[in-house]
């Protein structure tokens, strides 16, 4: 068995090969074929930030790997502080708005200081935590829990550049701060990050990135890595009150006081849209449409958002809606509407160009923006290895050396806005450059053709300014004074922009207007940007490497209890993604036994087995998520897979929560359809599954089992559940539960110091038939409960408590009865009910 697992291990190794690995004096570089001249690049980078970013938050973690994975059309790293320390990250840098939250001048430059920091930070240990590893391999690292996480990662990655770094983009810093003070969050709700909150991600990121520069601004950058020193103690004191004087709630509270200084100058609210975020903003025949992205107590009922195109007129009363799915762009040509959307297909993600009112796809590949006028379509195409683009379109090919994040067209021009803040504007017909504005200050989103040049959104200081630069004049206009947009457009002399609004539990985004206030703006010509150093670095052999790295056991614990010692041997692959785990163990009883496990954990595959010798007790399973594929501009479709085999019963929990698994033997496959009804989301999910006790019995009409579930939000705060299975061969084994869920009270309150948070407080009623304990024979039962959404950290459950009536038999010993519960949804009969009988 031993044996066997090594040689599954063996085969993913080679099936994960890379194409080689370049040594620089504190990385190694794994790359893919074609990658050779990135992997230079990164090393280079890297080498070059590497002593600030240790400076900054004061510990050297030593040598690291670092992964370039080619996965399309996605932007994102992660760092893996144990069991091997490595950084993976992906060659697409982030298009349009993307950018825009997450602005940064290089891509590659700014995910590996993000990354780095995490890595420094991470790895902070005292003495005694820096021993245990030693000995053992566990990777006892305290700052995993010190709310700083991505505090530090933030501040670092706008220290090399005033135009890089979410801390330097007010609107998603200051800005965003400032309009929370009415419904600022505390540390313990930015951390949970509840789903119903338009603020979503950037809670977490950067609600603790701004907490973190108030501390180094306030204290010093020395007074934080020394926080940093006490914390990372095993049993020390309160850090915050030794190394700062006060208590953190104190300083959190200082830092919000801190804000109420800031000052905007906001114009007319045209249009609220309450806890929404509101991602771009166009002209429309006569109105205006908002690409937007709404949240509500259904988003947390249903795990899904309401994405449209929201269409609103001049005055700003909404007269009409189109649903739409994973929006990078949107643009309106001839009354015609497009959208750029992504797409998955196993681990490889790509952008799809649709026309939404056709409903048909125009392109799919690796697009990064596009451009429509009077129906000529130019689309730019990113090759991830040679860090070029190609523009192409009717009588037009161009290539440019860099990435372009949002583009436009006019009837003379196209103008590109570059990853490094360019924007570029060339001739159709010669394909040549007739201007470029070189300035390195941090740009908006987007870029648009207007009058006699383009606008686009610059930031100064703590404002974003919507600016015009004339391309005959060569001079640069703001069009605002002490602005605070994401994006604008001008009507006439009118000026309509999109900001934050602060009102409700949450606080909110709207359109504005004000009155144009054209003023010459300093052209800046600083330059921010940049410059890696050259490095020296030698390369080898790929799989050699992984294979060394992966045979030397991360973890080796020696465990004893009365009679029985064993030895934990844990191994792992690069990415800690693969990992293998042998015990072997002797006992005075019963003589030698040896455990093996493994697990393999990716994006869209997963993977585990394990096998105990002698007893002969296994476990196996696989999960994979096939891709998830867009039907529609609105509508999607996912496929899954999975078995799962267990000698000891289906009692054990299924780890990969894929498909449904009744018995010890399962192999099952589904579907989940994302899609739009009454303009608001809705999802069905159907799988079939041959479950069994005996794998000679498995695949035969007895076995096979049918689980469906459909959730239809109907509006914010309320949401429709249909669930129901049976066994196919045996109709009588219909069960079914039907359940409408409404919230009425969305009021929130924190328990145990932050520690438990409850919100959404509502009413379930439903009709479900129902086994109760100690009853072979199910019965009909209509029941409604009160339910309190609750998290604990990232995990989220309802507390309900309510009475059913037996529909089947009121004569039946129990015609009703009370319970309390807790389940994983608002929906439904709770999942583990405690009834209360009467008597």
């Amino acid at each position: 068995m031993i044996r066997s697992v090594l040689s599954v291990m063996a085969f993913i190794l080679v099936v994960g090969a890379f194409a080689g690995v370049l040594h620089f004096e504190h990385a190694d570089i794994v790359y893919p074929e074609g990658y050779y001249e990135n992997a230079v690049l990164v090393g280079n980078i890297f080498e070059t930030i590497r002593p600030k970013v240790i400076e900054l938050v004061g510990n050297d973690p030593g040598r690291i790997t670092i992964v370039l994975k080619d996965k399309g059309t996605v932007s994102n790293g992660h760092t893996m502080p144990f069991f091997h320390r490595a950084i993976v990250i992906y060659p697409w840098p982030p298009e349009s708005w993307l950018h825009f939250q997450l602005p940064l001048e290089d891509w590659y430059t700014y995910v590996l200081i993000h990354e780095f920091s995490h890595m420094c930070h991470l790895t902070y240990q005292d003495d005694l935590g820096k021993t245990i590893t030693k000995l053992t391999g566990i990777p006892f690292y305290p700052q995993l829990f010190s709310g700083l996480i991505e505090g530090v990662t933030l501040f670092n990655e706008s220290s090399f550049s005033s135009s890089s770094g979410r801390l330097n983009n007010p609107f998603y810093s200051d800005g965003l701060f400032y309009y929370s003070l009415s419904n600022f969050p505390s540390s313990g709700y930015r951390e949970i990050v509840p789903e119903d909150d338009y603020r979503d991600g950037l809670l977490y990121y950067n609600f603790t990135g701004g907490f973190y520069k108030y501390l180094v601004k306030t204290y010093g950058l020395e007074k934080v890595k020394e926080l940093f020193r006490e914390s990372s103690r095993i049993g020390g004191d309160d850090a915050y009150k030794k190394v700062f004087g006060k208590s953190f709630d104190e300083i959190y509270t200082d830092w919000i006081l801190s804000l109420t200084g800031l000052s905007y100058d906001q114009g007319n609210l045209v249009y609220k849209a309450e806890n929404t975020r509101l991602y771009k903003l166009d002209l429309f025949e006569d109105g205006l449409v908002v690409l937007s992205e709404e949240y509500g107590p259904f988003t947390s009922y249903t795990g899904m958002k309401k994405k449209a195109l929201k269409f609103i007129d001049l005055e700003g009363k909404e007269t009409r809606e189109i649903p739409v799915e994973n929006v990078i762009d949107v643009k309106y040509d001839n009354g015609k509407i497009y959208t750029l959307c992504k797409e998955r297909f196993f681990e490889r993600y790509e952008n799809i160009l649709w026309n939404v009112t056709e409903g048909k796809i125009i392109k799919r590949g690796s697009i990064s923006a596009f451009a429509i006028h009077e129906g000529k379509i130019y689309m730019a195409s990113y090759d991830t290895k040679s860090m070029k683009s190609k523009i192409e379109g009717p009588g037009f090919e161009y290539v440019f050396d860099g990435f372009i994040r949002y583009m436009d067209a006019s009837e003379d021009y196209i103008a590109l806005l570059t990853l490094d803040n360019k924007i570029v504007v060339l001739d159709r017909r010669t394909k040549r450059e007739v201007s470029k504005i070189d300035t390195p200050t941090m740009k908006g989103p987007y870029v648009r053709f207007w009058k006699n040049g383009v606008t686009f959104v610059q930031v100064e200081g703590d404002n974003t300014m919507p600016c015009y630069y004339d391309l005959k004049e060569k001079r640069l206009y703001s069009l605002a004074e002490k602005t605070l947009l994401s994006d604008f457009l001008v009507a006439d002399d009118t000026l309509y922009y999109i900001s934050y609004v602060p009102y409700g539990r949450t606080g909110g985004m709207g359109v504005y207007k004000k009155s144009l206030r054209i003023k010459p703006l300093k052209i800046e010509r600083e330059n921010h940007r940049f410059t890696e150093r050259r490095a020296n670095f030698t390369d080898s052999d790929e799989f050699s490497f992984r294979l060394k790295k992966f045979l030397k056991p991360v973890l080796h614990v020696p465990l004893y209890v009365p009679h029985n010692f064993s030895m934990l041997f844990g191994f792992s692959s690069v990415e800690n993604n693969v990992q293998l785990f042998l015990a072997p163990t002797v006992n005075s009883e019963d003589g030698f036994s040896q455990y093996a496990g493994f697990s393999v954990v990716k994006d869209s595959f997963t993977a585990y087995g394990s096998y105990l010798y002698p007893q002969g007790m296994y476990s196996l399973g696989l999960s994979t998520r096939i891709g998830s594929f867009l039907l529609s501009p609105s509508s999607g479709l996912e496929f899954v897979l999975g078995l799962s085999f267990d000698s000891i019963g289906s009692n054990i929990p299924n780890l990969l929560d894929s498909i449904p698994t009744p018995k010890s033997k399962n192999v099952g496959a589904g579907l989940e359809l994302r899609t739009y009804v009454f303009n608001f989301p809705a999802s069905l999910k159907t799988f079939l599954t041959f479950s069994a006790e005996n794998i000679g019995q498995l695949f035969t009409l007895d076995s096979l089992y049918s689980f469906n579930e459909l959730k239809i939000a109907l509006g914010r705060e309320s949401n429709l559940s249909v669930r129901f299975n049976l066994q196919l061969a045996d109709l009588d084994t219909f069960n079914y539960d039907i359940s409408l869920a409404q919230t009425l009270f969305e009021d929130r309150a924190e328990l145990f110091d932050g520690l438990v948070l409850v919100k959404n407080t509502g009413n379930t009623i439903g009709i479900t038939s129902l086994e109760l304990s100690g009853d072979a024979q199910e019965i009909n039962a209509l029941y409604d409960h009160i339910f309190v959404e609750t998290y604990t950290k990232g995990f989220k459950f309802y507390l309900t408590a309510g009475a059913f009536l037996n529909l089947s038999s009121l004569s039946s010993p129990q015609p009703a009865g009370f319970y309390v519960g807790v389940s994983t949804s608002p929906n439904g009969f709770p999942s583990f009910p405690a009834f209360i009988e009467l008597r």
